[in-house]
């Protein structure tokens, strides 16, 4: 077992067999559930697909939901002539 210790301020040095068990880096995220009076689960945060916008670097070029749509027809009907 890990032990750490609770500061004045509040915060809690994580030891690092625990950071390195689950694979924690600068900047993750947490999430603390209280399950009974003397239980509590930590869990890392995963990231919602709302955080991963803006994640992805666009050459500038914009698409639109008509030319995507077309794209996926013209797709979907390549493959079945290919059949």
């Amino acid at each position: 077992m890990a032990l750490a210790t609770l500061t004045s301020k509040g915060q809690v040095t994580i030891p690092v067999s625990v950071r390195k068990a689950c694979g924690l880096s600068t900047g993750a995220r947490w999430g603390f559930f209280v399950t009974s009076e003397d239980t509590i689960v930590i869990r890392t945060r995963t990231p919602s697909l709302a955080d991963l916008c803006g994640s992805l670097s666009s050459n500038g070029v914009h698409v639109g939901v008509d030319a995507m749509d077309d794209a996926v027809a013209d797709a979907v009907a390549e493959g079945w002539s290919r059949r």
